[in-house]
């Protein structure tokens, strides 16, 4: 990973094709297209594998690309600087929750898919119980860490292997 603040617009292209999606770098940085620590690391694990280190046809034009958009509804501490509050719920909108990888506020550059699920883990196990009162601070107010609130009736018994742990 790396710790560069970048941006970019996506777009539908025509081509002989048909429709596709473009991508615009939409930031002063320059688009990424050597990592070298991520290099070094492909290429010590083939050398210890026997293995040949290789990339992708996009590193023979210079072009990097991933197959995970993320981002376009980040975490901000008000409706100017985020579409969602640290709960997750949308700004101005507090019964409306994003928890998918629109949340994720950057392209980590690996699979987002552990990222996407401890984040919406996280948001959703701060909702109440039907009937409870919601302990997460209105949208007005400053963060403050909230515990999770544990199920009345949870899907996965306790006991069982996958049962929701913690303090109750």
């Amino acid at each position: 990973m790396q710790n560069v603040d970048s941006a970019l617009t996506v777009s539908m292209k025509k081509s002989i094709f048909g429709k596709r999606l473009t991508s615009t770098n939409n930031s002063d940085t320059p688009n990424a297209t050597y990592i070298p620590a991520a290099n070094e690391v492909v290429r010590r694990i083939a050398e210890k594998n026997g293995g040949i280190a290789g990339g992708h046809v996009g590193d023979l034009i210079g072009a990097p690309f991933t197959a995970h958009f993320v981002g376009g509804c980040v975490i901000g501490d008000s409706d100017k600087t985020g579409v969602i509050d640290p709960y997750h719920r949308v700004w101005n909108y507090p019964t409306l929750h994003i928890v998918d990888g629109a949340s994720v506020t950057a392209n980590l550059g690996v699979n987002p898919s552990l990222t996407i699920t401890a984040q919406a883990e996280r948001a959703i196990s701060m909702w109440p119980n039907k009937g409870e009162l919601d302990p997460r601070p209105p949208q007005s107010s400053v963060y403050v860490r909230v515990p999770a609130q544990f199920p009345l009736n949870p899907a996965v018994p306790m006991g069982a292997v996958g049962e929701l742990r913690g303090e109750k």
